[in-house]
């Protein structure tokens, strides 16, 4: 009797650990899918003859965002370090708030002037993967959320400019407003989720035996453990921010590179998906 019941136990608790991985990773990798609908739809346009003092004005409206996200992530190291659990899905909607207010004033303002709009773009939404993430840390199962989280990164430039391009095609939007339509409707949905992955249960006292506790830092404490891994921190973070521009660089030009004519404004889309498969 006692082994039958430590099976059924083991089976709910097998379950349970299944239904939250779908749930936390599900909420995780669509949250940051959306994080991209916010910031990469504008790199379906190829902003032809548009220059900016002798510069080509793609070139420099993606300069300016990559400069933006940039500093996002060293202030990240303030403000991420520092978050509380309570603040996190405040610290989530005053991103996207900040990130669909610059697509709307990129639409409103001329070029060269909505460049600008654009740096406010990328500071508001570089800090949107540390928050994602430390939903899932210090849990049993966070290896596996983490790899789900990883594979936004895989679908979503790809899906967010065919987004764009259908939405002008399909509603006849202009290049410059395409941005904050598909950022309106993405809002309110990364606040849904943002909350959904604000009602994940505490890690338990197995997560908390499994692996180390996520806790705040201060400034001492950071500076401490800088000093301490200072080495493999400073070839960490110049990796990830090569990564990063690199990524970007490649991404934000396919539009450039392949003649989209006569092709489905899903293409990109479906490139992804094969890709993340």
């Amino acid at each position: 009797m006692k082994t039958i019941q430590r099976l059924s136990g083991g089976i709910r608790g097998k379950f349970a650990d299944i239904l939250f991985t779908l749930w936390a990773g599900g909420a995780a990798l669509l949250s940051y899918s959306l994080v991209y609908a916010l910031r990469k739809p504008y790199t379906a346009v190829t902003f032809d003859e548009l220059e900016v003092f002798g510069m080509d004005y793609k070139v420099a409206v993606t300069i300016v965002q990559i400069v933006g996200y940039a500093a996002s992530k060293f202030m990240g190291i303030k403000l991420i370090s520092e978050l509380r659990r309570e603040d996190r899905f405040r610290f989530i909607l005053y991103s996207v708030v900040m990130a669909e207010l610059s697509l709307i004033f990129f639409g409103l303002l001329s070029a060269p002037y909505n460049i600008a709009a654009m740096f406010l773009n990328g500071l508001s939404l570089g800090c949107m993967w540390g928050v994602i993430f430390s939903f899932l840390e210090g849990r049993k199962t966070t290896d596996i959320l983490a790899s789900l989280l990883g594979v936004s990164m895989v679908i979503s430039s790809g899906t967010a400019k065919s987004i764009g391009l259908y939405v002008m095609d399909a509603w006849h939007v202009s290049a410059f407003w395409m941005p904050a339509l598909i950022g309106t409707i993405a809002l309110p949905l990364l606040t849904l989720l943002g909350y959904a992955l604000n009602r994940l249960p505490q890690p338990t006292e197995e997560d908390i035996a499994l692996k180390s506790e996520r806790v705040t830092l201060d400034a001492r404490q950071r500076w401490d453990l800088f000093r301490d891994y200072m080495p493999f921190l400073v070839l960490l973070f110049v990796a990830n921010i090569a990564l990063v521009v690199l990524r970007d660089i490649k991404e934000d030009f396919l539009v450039n590179i392949i003649d989209m004519s006569g092709h489905s404004p899903w293409l990109f889309a479906r490139r992804a998906s094969r890709w993340a498969c």
